[in-house]
């Protein structure tokens, strides 16, 4: 055998295996979109215990592939049969024919689990959402949107006091929070040592003072009040045969913020700034400038130069060409903006991340902002983002409401629509309580496990020394109260 031919045969097993390392996480995504979680399981194993010598960072991303597809599985629990008797419950005139005619048409998600098939647990609710033609077949269908009233008033009013007052920030709106996160028996050994992160607002221009009231037990720990993801970490041993609860209680200001800008005003980026250099950026592995998203970029700005001016066609496309719908847990998708493109829906974090993702693209520094919709009545978790524009600094953008007041309520009148879906490019509501700036940040103290909330945090985290606890073992609750 000639020495040539060896350095060549060497060169072709070194390749092949570098091809093998590199594609094993390819091979695995493959299985995971055809189902097929035990094989991705198996193969993960052998490759593991076939390679002692891998380098941790790789070893704890295959591991986490285990447990994406334990989290995949958990968001794929309705079988047909449940999800059809759903379905004939919230519908009127619903009928078998139909159903196979939306499942031949692609309206579910649904996935082959290791061979039986099964539906994404929101998927009644989807349809709705997804399908406006189908929303007037609903049962016990609200038409009317306290939400869409409560923040027409407020618009209004903002644009009345903005002509007496040039301050962007108004109308403070003071609450007490109570955050709770519960833990069943049997979840955890009885005396075990339970870590505990909870979210607690953070302090800027539109929020802001906090005061502490109490705890389930002394923190050990409060993030520093400028911190991009603030929380507040208890430590707590499990009861014998109780509940182990774990809560948070302070107050806290939020404001409202409504500025008329003028285009003409807004200055381009030299790029030099810090915020251009950093808020343009791709950020992994969420905001990825793939092909795909280029191309759309470039379509939706088209000639258009003024950074303002691009964000806000960017707005208005998501706005015209998105749907709203609940969502898979965001630890088990690998790319949120190209996910959300690909199916051209997607929840309030999804479209915030796709128009961030978009907009940096095309120049625009752009980030994320995140924690809960506080509406009377109506809290729950939420997401939305900020754009930086010159001279006016970062200004609030929220996505979700252009899409609300688009097509998801028949509330106030199209011209009254139309105004709050241009209110909420720049402007934002009080009803918010904001714990992250950011999102993909990491936890102090540092969590030895994997989060169950890997991209946002919003109903907390927690873990033992046998590992994170994800959603399904325990059970938050946020409770707000307006004081003033």
């Amino acid at each position: 055998m000639s020495y040539k031919y060896v350095c060549l045969l060497f060169l072709i097993l070194f390749i092949s295996c570098e091809k093998q390392e590199y594609n094993i996480m390819e091979e695995v995504e493959n299985l995971h979109n055809q189902g097929l979680f035990n094989r991705a399981d198996s193969l993960i194993e052998t490759y593991l215990a076939n390679n002692p010598d891998l380098d941790d960072k790789n070893r704890r991303a295959l591991n986490f592939e285990i447990e994406r597809g334990k989290r995949i599985i958990n968001d794929y629990l309705l079988t047909e049969e449940r999800l059809i008797s759903l379905l004939d419950t919230r519908m009127e005139d619903f009928n078998l024919s139909e159903f196979q005619m939306w499942q031949a048409e692609g309206r579910f998600d649904m996935l082959m689990i290791n061979g039986e098939k099964r539906y994404a647990n929101p998927s009644a609710s989807n349809l709705f959402f997804r399908y406006p033609e189908l929303r007037s077949r609903k049962r016990n269908k609200n038409t009317r949107s306290s939400t869409a009233r409560l923040t027409f008033a407020l618009a209004e009013k903002l644009k009345k006091l903005s002509i007496e007052q040039p301050d962007p920030i108004r109308l403070p709106r003071k609450c007490k929070v109570v955050q709770k996160l519960r833990i069943a028996p049997g979840i955890i050994p009885a005396n075990e040592t339970v870590s505990c992160w909870l979210p607690y607002p953070t302090i800027f221009q539109t929020q802001g003072p906090v005061r502490y009231l109490g705890a389930s037990s002394k923190p050990i720990w409060i993030d520093h009040a400028s911190s991009a993801i603030r929380s507040v970490y208890l430590e707590e041993k499990m009861p014998h045969a109780d509940v182990l609860e774990f809560s948070v209680s302070y107050e806290y200001t939020a404001y409202a913020y409504y500025n008329e800008i003028d285009t003409n005003a807004i200055q381009k980026f030299s790029g030099d700034e810090p915020q251009f250099k950093i808020y343009t950026a791709e950020d992994p592995p969420h905001k990825i400038f793939t092909p795909g998203l280029r191309q759309l970029a470039s379509n939706i700005v088209d000639q258009e130069e003024n950074p303002y001016l691009k964000a806000k066609r960017i707005y208005e496309w998501i706005a015209d060409s998105i749907k709203y719908s609940y969502a898979r847990e965001y630890s088990t998708l690998r790319n949120i903006s190209e996910y959300c493109l690909n199916n051209r829906y997607g929840d309030c974090g999804q479209e915030a991340i796709l128009f961030i993702t978009l907009c940096r693209i095309s120049g625009v520094p752009a980030r994320w902002q995140s924690g809960f919709f506080t509406f009377p009545g109506d809290e729950g978790m939420h997401d939305w983002s900020e754009i930086f524009v010159k001279p006016y600094g970062w200004i609030p953008v929220d996505t979700y409401m252009g899409i609300f007041f688009t097509s998801m309520t028949a509330d106030l009148s199209a011209e009254q629509r139309s105004e709050m879906r241009n209110f909420y490019f720049g402007n934002l509501d009080h009803y918010r309580l904001v714990a992250n700036k950011g999102h993909n940040q990491p936890l102090f103290p540092p969590k030895k496990h994997v989060r169950s909330e890997t991209v946002d945090f919003q109903r907390g985290e927690v873990e033992w020394q046998g590992g994170n606890l994800y959603f399904p073992d325990w059970r938050w609750d946020l409770k707000v109260t307006q004081i003033l």
